[in-house]
C-alpha cells in the first residue's frame, strides 16, 4: 500500500462508520473490529507470522544498456558534490536547517551514486532509478549551498526549468509504438512502453510543481534545482535505453494492436457491474446481505478498491494516449478483479473472518507464500505480467514491513494485526489470478 493509497483507506474507513469505525492497524495507531473491538496481541505473539521467508524477484529487464552507461551517468554525479563537504561545517553555512537539508541530499545522493555502481537489482532499473535520484539530490545539495554564498540568477533557473518541461513534453509526443511483430515482441515492446511512459509522466509530474519566487528560501531553490536535474537525468537514461531497444528490435508499427487491445480491454471493463462509489452502503452491494462493520467492510475495500483504480487507469491512458500504461493497467484490472471475486466468495463462505489468533494470520501469509511461488515459476520473461508480479510482491514487502513494525514496539503494548491479515488475504487472491489475468490480455494483444 503506497502513502496516497493509505490515505484513500483511511478516508474512505472513517467515512462510512460511526465513532467506534477506526481503520487498519499498520495503517495507524488504531485498529480496527467488532463491537467488542479487534484481538489485540503483544510483540512477541505477533513476530512469528514472519516466521516463513518472503520470495523475491527482480522487476523485469527488457533493455540491458551499454556496460559503462552506469559509469558515464555517474560522472554528473560526482561533478556535482565535488564542491559539498562532508558534512557541511557551521562556518560554512551558520544555519542549522540548511545545514542539514545539504547534508541529508548529499547523503541520499551517495547512497543512491552506490545502488547504482552496485545495483540491487538490474543496470536497467539503476539506469531509470538509482542514477536519476542520485543526480537530483546531488544538484539539489550544490545548488542550496552555493545559494547560501551567491544569490542565483532565477531567470537562469526559470529559463532551465522550461527547457525541461518542454524537452520531457516532446519526448512524450514522439513516442512509438514499434518493435518485432511476433509474440515476444509485442510482450517486450509493451512492457517497454509501460516504463517508458511512466518515468516521463513521472519527470513531468515533477518539474510542474514550480514554486519558485524571489521569496523562496534556498532549500527550495535547491529543490528546484533538483527538479529539473531528475528532468535531464530520465530522459538521458531513455534517450540511452530506447536507442539500445532500437538496435535489437525489429520496426514494425505495434501501435494498431496496442490500440485495439486497450479498446478490448475497457470495453470488457465496463460490461463488469459494480455499483458506483460514493454512497454510504455502496460496499453493501458487493455482497449477499447487509455487510458488518468492522473488518468486512475493510476486508471489501482492501479487495475491491484496486478493481476501480485499473479500471479509471485504463481509461485515462486511452485519454492521454498513452498505451503502455494502458495495457499495464488492463494486465492489473484483470489481475485485481479476479482476486475481487475470489476474495468476495471466501468471505460470503465464513472462511474470511476477523482473526481471534496469530495462527490465523500466519497462516494466511504463508498461503500467499505458496501462491506467490508458485507465480514467480510460471513468469520468467520481460513482460507486463512479471511486472505486475514484481509490484504485487513489492505490497506483500510492505505488509510484511508493517507487521515488523508492530512486532518492534514495546513489549507492554497490545497491537491487532486485523488489516495485515485482510492485506494477506487479498495479495494470495491476486498471486492465483495472475496466470488467468495474464493470459486474458495476452490473448488480445496476439490477436
Amino acid at each position: 500500500m503506497t502513502d496516497r493509497q493509505a490515505a484513500s483507506r483511511r478516508r474512505f474507513l472513517a467515512g462510512i462508520g460511526a465513532a467506534s469505525m477506526t481503520v487498519a492497524a499498520g495503517c495507524t495507531d488504531v485498529s480496527i473490529g467488532g463491537d467488542d473491538g479487534p484481538t489485540r496481541f503483544s510483540p512477541a505473539e505477533v513476530e512469528p507470522i514472519l516466521e516463513e521467508s518472503r520470495p523475491e524477484v527482480d522487476r523485469p529487464t527488457p533493455i540491458e544498456p551499454d556496460e559503462d552507461a552506469i559509469s558515464r551517468a555517474i560522472e554528473r554525479v560526482d561533478d556535482l558534490l565535488a564542491d559539498v563537504p562532508d558534512p557541511v561545517g557551521v562556518e560554512a553555512v551558520p544555519n542549522g536547517v540548511v545545514r542539514e537539508s545539504i547534508d541529508r541530499r548529499r547523503e541520499s545522493a551517495t547512497a543512491d551514486r552506490a545502488d547504482a555502481l552496485e545495483p540491487p537489482e538490474s543496470n536497467y532499473r539503476a539506469l531509470r532509478v538509482a542514477v536519476p535520484g542520485a543526480r537530483e539530490s546531488a544538484r539539489a545539495a550544490a545548488a542550496t549551498l552555493s545559494a547560501v554564498d551567491v544569490d542565483p540568477d532565477l531567470d537562469d533557473l526559470a529559463a532551465e526549468h522550461d527547457e525541461a518541461q518542454s524537452i520531457v513534453e516532446d519526448r512524450l509526443e514522439a513516442i512509438e509504438y514499434r518493435g518485432d511483430d511476433t509474440d515476444d515482441g509485442r510482450l517486450r515492446a509493451a512492457l517497454v512502453a509501460a516504463d517508458l511512459e511512466d518515468d516521463l509522466v513521472s519527470a513531468r509530474r515533477t518539474v510542474d510543481r514550480w514554486r519558485v519566487s524571489e521569496h523562496t528560501n534556498v532549500v527550495d531553490l535547491g529543490e528546484a534545482f533538483g527538479d529539473v536535474e531528475f528532468v535531464a537525468a530520465t530522459v538521458d537514461a531513455w534517450d540511452h535505453l530506447t536507442a539500445r531497444f532500437d538496435e535489437g528490435a525489429g520496426d514494425a508499427d505495434l501501435e494498431p494492436a496496442f490500440a485495439d487491445t486497450l479498446e478490448t480491454s475497457i470495453a470488457d471493463a465496463e460490461l463488469v457491474d459494480l455499483p458506483e462509489q460514493g454512497e454510504s452502503d455502496w460496499l453493501d452491494e458487493l455482497v449477499e446481505g447487509e455487510l458488518e462493520m468492522g473488518f468486512p467492510q475493510t476486508l471489501l475495500w482492501d479487495a475491491v478498491r484496486p478493481v476501480y483504480n485499473a479500471r479509471d487507469r485504463m481509461t485515462d491512458a486511452r485519454e492521454d494516449g498513452r498505451l503502455g500504461t494502458g495495457l499495464a493497467a488492463a494486465t492489473r484490472f484483470e489481475q485485481e478483479l479476479r482476486a475481487f471475486r475470489t476474495v468476495r466468495d471466501r468471505f460470503e463462505d465464513g472462511d474470511l473472518e476477523t482473526p481471534e489468533s496469530i495462527d490465523e494470520v500466519r497462516a494466511e501469509r504463508e498461503a500467499a507464500i505458496e501462491a506467490a511461488e508458485s507465480a514467480i515459476s510460471e513468469f520468467t520473461t520481460p513482460t507486463l505480467t512479471s511486472a505486475r508480479l514484481a509490484e504485487t510482491l513489492q505490497s506483500f514487502e510492505w505488509t510484511d514491513g508493517r507487521i515488523q513494525r508492530d512486532a518492534d514496539r514495546d513489549p507492554d503494548s497490545r497491537v491487532s494485526v486485523s488489516g495485515e491479515y485482510s492485506e494477506y488475504a487479498c495479495l494470495r487472491a491476486r498471486f492465483d489470478a495472475l496466470p488467468d489475468a495474464a493470459e486474458t490480455v495476452r490473448s488480445r494483444l496476439l490477436e
